[in-house]
């Protein structure tokens, strides 16, 4: 019976290859990443029971901290006290769910330890939606985003060149300049931004959670650094009960919250309004520019030996997005993002384990059906927010400026990077977004996306003018490793390559010079070329003469004192140990050797 309401076979393999278009597996690069040395559990390692529950109770309850931006927004728009809890239910149900698909290594999820929170930049889209036309509206609204992540999704793997590892880095260095703004606000005290009162006990609370979080992570074992962020919280909150810095009125909001109550989810009546359109687009590449730069500081984070963006893993990420944002919508819930603070929290504690990601996800989702739980969570002391994201701000910083100094920088990357900085910064340090139309503010409402953008703009403005292809002819009585090097340097440079390939293309290439050189094998000039692809580095020798034959076995070092033949068959095995991939043969009735570096 179950054989015959089946699907026939060639049906099923077309289903399949539907959903591999729409969703592609995951696939990797065809190396394995190394393991940096530090991390404690990394990506694919079990964790232990104890350690697992206190890591991803940590991740959780920061996650569902944030659940105060959809309570500032329900607060704006003005929605009743029961209206808002069943919102504040169905988010916290939503993001637990999508956090589980983004962590398991499927083509739903990065497969990487992402956390999902409720959207900050939403808020504006969320008060509008719902001042316009309630909670049909907004979920509306929300619904259109997450189908439009899904869409964009299909777009991340193409856009590769255009995200090189300097727009990467601008991207995760703004990030982490995004937060310090917020995070010194709450850490400082500071209600009001036109007033600027630094308030004495709002500072030494985040100083205390500051402090020992960085104290922790640095000096104590490496076992105690798992619980670095959860012991700052439990100091800084504590202190902030005997300094009164809390939020007024914790305990009656706790008590007045049942204990346990099943989700309100219900599909409100849907509506839609073409005026909130360019508003959702701009959260649409905000979304793409966020998970970009998440992604990638938890591959570096992951690989010792990183080298670019897995674009894959971008498309994944956004995918997850978009079917919570869809699920959200559907919910009654409001806009999820990917949080940048738990990747503070996964370098604090040197552990990136998907399954700590998946049992956070479980834990999010049990706080739908206990009130009292997410009304604590969302009364957690400012000031402490403000240590821990001051922490997470610290580190973004940071790993950003790494990543745009692992490549080469000439003048065209200096300015694409110095540029978009400063295009950021200028968001934060001038009155500008007041000045824009109502419809663009949310694009410059932090320095991340205003930079990103600007990044990319610059990045495709300055590769006009740059061949991907150049040669040179090899003076005749050149020495090859200074020609070698300032080639590859000078075209290094143009390309933004990395410094690491480069040094090591410079010793081969110069090698390969003199084989062709030393044993006579060219009867007239020697032509040097280049090409650069992002991926690899491909380096050929062009002259007019007779191919070099590489030994099929390993020569021995007596060879090095026979004649020239034997010299160049030693050279030639020496060059197939030294470049990722080495041919010999012909090119346009030319000898050739082609080396071959990943990139």
């Amino acid at each position: 019976m179950a054989e015959a309401m089946s699907p026939p076979p060639v049906l099923r393999k077309r289903l399949r290859r539907l959903l591999d278009l729409a969703f592609p597996p995951p696939s990797g690069f065809g190396r394995t990443p190394r393991r940096p040395a530090t991390l404690v559990y990394g990506l694919n390692d079990p964790v232990p029971r104890g350690p697992l529950l206190a890591l991803a109770t940590q991740h959780a309850m920061l996650a569902v901290t944030f659940l105060i931006y959809p309570l500032l927004a329900a607060t704006e728009a003005g929605l009743s006290a029961g209206q808002i809890s069943a919102l504040l239910s169905a988010c916290a149900l939503s993001i637990g769910i999508a956090t589980i698909l983004q962590c398991l290594r499927s083509r739903f999820g990065s497969g990487y330890l992402c956390v999902h929170i409720p959207a900050p930049a939403a808020i504006p889209l969320a008060v509008q939606a719902i001042s316009l036309g309630g909670i049909g509206l907004m979920a509306m609204s929300t619904i259109l985003v997450g189908l439009c992540q899904l869409f964009a999704a299909r777009l991340a793997r193409p856009l590769r060149v255009l995200l090189p590892p300097e727009v990467s880095g601008v991207a995760v260095t703004m990030l982490g300049v995004s937060l310090a703004g917020p995070a010194l606000r709450r850490a400082l005290g500071i209600v009001e931004t036109s007033d600027f009162t630094i308030g004495g006990h709002a500072l030494l609370t985040s100083a205390a959670t500051l402090g020992t979080i960085v104290a922790i992570t640095v000096f104590a074992p490496r076992r105690l650094k798992l619980f670095a962020v959860f012991s700052g919280a439990a100091l800084g909150w504590g202190l902030a009960v005997i300094l009164g810095t809390g939020h007024p009125g914790t305990g009656d909001a706790i008590a007045a919250a049942p204990l346990l109550a099943w989700p309100q989810l219900s599909l409100p009546p849907l509506r839609f309004d073409s005026s909130l359109f360019p508003l959702m687009a701009l959260l649409v590449v905000m979304n793409l520019v966020d998970v970009l730069s998440v992604t990638v500081s938890l591959e570096k984070m992951n690989d010792a030996d990183w080298r670019r963006a897995d674009m894959g893993a971008v498309q994944r990420a956004v995918t997850a997005c978009g079917l919570g944002n869809v699920l959200n919508g559907l919910t009654g819930g409001f806009q999820s993002g990917l949080s940048s603070s738990s990747v503070g929290l996964a370098f604090a504690t040197q552990a990136t384990a998907r399954v700590i990601g998946i049992t956070a996800g479980v834990l999010i989702c049990a706080t739908a059906f206990f009130p009292k739980a997410i009304v604590a969570l969302t009364m957690i002391p400012s000031p402490v927010i403000g240590g821990i994201l001051l922490y997470t701000a610290a580190y973004l910083v940071v790993a950003g400026m790494d990543l745009i100094t692992s490549r080469r920088l000439s003048e065209r990357r200096v300015f694409l990077v110095g540029l978009s900085v400063l295009a950021g910064l200028s968001v934060a340090l001038l009155p500008l977004k007041g000045q824009l139309p109502v419809a663009l503010q949310p694009l410059f409402s932090t320095p991340l996306t205003v930079a990103a953008c600007t990044a990319i703009l610059l990045n495709m403005l300055f590769r006009i003018g740059i061949s991907r292809e150049v040669g040179q002819l090899v003076p005749v009585h050149a020495h090859a490793f200074p020609f070698a090097r300032d080639f590859l340097e000078q075209q290094g440079d143009a390309w933004g390559a990395r410094r690491d390939v480069i040094a090591a293309a410079i010793p081969t290439v110069a090698q390969a010079l003199e084989l062709v050189t030393d044993s006579g094998l060219a009867e007239g000039p020697i032509e040097l070329r280049a090409r650069f692809d992002e991926t690899h580095l491909d380096v050929f020798l062009l002259y007019d003469g007779e191919v070099v034959e590489p030994p099929k076995e390993q020569p021995s070092p007596e060879a090095l004192l026979g004649d020239a033949k034997e010299v160049a068959a030693f050279a030639a095995y020496m060059l197939q140990r030294l470049s990722d991939h080495v041919r010999f043969g012909r090119s346009g009735g030319r000898a050739r050797i082609a080396l071959r570096f990943d990139h």
